[in-house]
């Protein structure tokens, strides 16, 4: 794969943030990571699917829940707070504007939700933006997000070329699309919004992959910077990130890791996430994507715990949240 068939697209209408980017690389209409492409393997999916789990006794008497507030209390305040409803679900509300990120309330296919929704999902109203940073269903699920276009005028903030997924939902016009150190065009005193990279890929059927891109999201309020990571595996954007922005709360995935031989490249264990949040230079790390479904190798609660030994010695950086659990900021 050589770089000089690389075609470099982005949004033209968007601002592009760091002036040494030319665009997202492409190699025949797909998207790539152009520090190390993901690469497609049958042979390691079957190896995962067909040879017994090493840690399936583990998994077994694994007895963790992760813990679950049902009070939807702070959904009516004007204060500025920041709250998980599991998985890579989470409500920000900052200078009176609220956004909710990757909504996913539901089952997916073959894997049943591990708890409760915390709260009545009438509750889910007066969100003005959907942050969507890929196409994977336990990131963009379309039962969810018509149910929040439902109850919302919310606006759907997207990476490059998702919005062909969702012409059932909601009109064009109501559609941002941005590639890596793009920022969204908001209202006057709206909080910025900046589409940013992750080491991840795509696919939602058997043609499709990599046709979308994937990405993070960097929120700049006057309450300092909230990076929320997406679905990520290690890579040098975390450090490139770091320099381009201070980043005052980082929200990093720490789950979907086992077999590492085919989910390295794709997500991060507990310790990498350390390390991510370390290259970003955040002030604070909140663990999410784990505890919700049970997508893969490890038991539920390992990576709770992991994460937890990973900051034994700098606990006050650390904030591990409940389901339904949220803070003010």
């Amino acid at each position: 794969m050589s770089q000089e068939n690389f075609k470099y697209i982005q949004n033209p209408s968007l601002k592009t943030v760091w002036s040494h980017w030319s665009g997202n690389p492409t190699f025949q209409d797909r998207f790539l990571y152009p520090e190390k492409p993901f690469r497609n393997s049958i042979k390691k999916v079957l190896r995962w699917q067909l040879f017994p789990n090493p840690q399936a006794k583990e998994k077994r008497h694994d007895s963790w829940t992760l813990p679950v507030r049902k009070n939807s209390a702070i959904l009516e305040s004007k204060e500025d707070f920041i709250l998980w409803l599991g998985h890579a679900t989470f409500v920000f509300q900052f200078q009176g504007v609220r956004f909710i990120t990757d909504p996913v309330f539901f089952d997916l296919p073959h894997y049943p939700r591990q708890i409760e929704f915390p709260f009545p999902l009438e509750s889910l109203i007066n969100i003005d933006y959907i942050l969507l940073s890929h196409d994977h269903r336990d990131h963009c699920d379309i039962k969810s997000l018509r149910l929040l276009m439902k109850q919302n005028q919310a606006k759907i903030l997207a990476p490059l070329h998702l919005g062909r997924l969702l012409p059932s939902l909601c009109s064009p016009d109501k559609i941002q699309e941005a590639g890596w150190y793009q920022a969204y065009k908001m209202k006057e005193n709206e909080p910025e919004v900046i589409f940013l990279p992750a080491r991840h890929w795509c696919r939602r059927g058997l043609g499709d992959f990599n046709r979308i891109l994937w990405g993070s999201f960097l929120l700049r309020t006057n309450k300092g910077n909230i990076y929320f990571g997406g679905d990520s595996a290690l890579g040098g954007h975390f450090e490139q990130i770091g320099k381009l922005f201070p980043i005052d709360l980082a929200i990093l995935g720490v789950g979907s890791y086992q077999p590492d031989y085919i989910m390295q490249e794709s997500h991060m264990n507990p310790e990498e996430a350390t390390l991510a949040w370390k290259k970003l230079g955040a002030k604070t790390l909140i663990p999410m994507h784990y505890g919700t479904y049970d997508l893969t190798n490890e038991p539920l609660g390992e990576p709770y715990r992991r994460i937890k030994n990973c900051f034994a010695d700098k606990e006050e950086y650390l904030k591990i949240l409940e389901a339904g659990e949220g803070f003010f900021l």
